[in-house]
């Protein structure tokens, strides 16, 4: 009687095995690519008013995660701040979002009055758009064109004066040369 009983809840067991192993399955996430549409993210102004990726949508930008602790982003933002004077009049901006916490609006605010950012700055204190970008450190940033796709990405400090960005830029903005 053991035997047949063990005989007979084999497929059973199998069963539920096959179906756990299969619930358990992860799927495959990668990071987004060039080409790709960039993920959507929502943030804050300083003021408070939301944003989003889709409020950016019709030309192209650069996407700055960073926060004020993290010293790489300290140092890039001053070069952020050159490549957004030289393109804004062309209607290309940089846009810098802020994963620092909650009670960080005015080391925030500090910071842009120290280095005098005028690109916009929104915050994003509960790292969802670190989740959608599948960023592992800080910074990362994003070239995306007009129609939300990755033109080119860096994860990590960069810096964004240098002639190759420029060319990307100027080239999301129509010059041939």
């Amino acid at each position: 009687m053991r035997r047949i009983m063990a005989i007979a809840t084999r497929p059973a067991i199998c069963g539920l095995l096959l179906f756990g192993a299969a619930a358990c399955a992860v799927p495959e996430v990668r990071a987004p690519e060039v080409g790709q549409s960039a993920p959507p993210f929502a943030a804050v102004t300083l003021d408070g008013t939301e944003v989003g990726s889709a409020d950016l949508l019709g030309a192209p930008y650069m996407l700055n995660i960073w926060a004020t602790w993290c010293a790489p982003c300290r140092q890039e933002m001053p070069e952020l701040q050159e490549l957004h004077d030289a393109y804004a009049d062309r209607g290309f901006r940089v846009v810098g979002v802020s994963v620092d916490d909650r009670g960080a609006m005015d080391q925030i605010q500090a910071f842009i009055e120290e280095i005098d950012i005028s690109f916009p700055i929104y915050h994003d204190p509960s790292w969802a758009i670190m989740d959608s970008y599948l960023l592992l450190g800080l910074p990362g940033s994003f070239l995306i064109d007009g129609d939300g796709r990755i033109a080119r990405k860096w994860t990590g400090p960069f810096r964004p004066m240098e002639e190759d960005v420029q060319e990307d830029v100027r080239a999301l903005l129509g010059d041939e040369a």
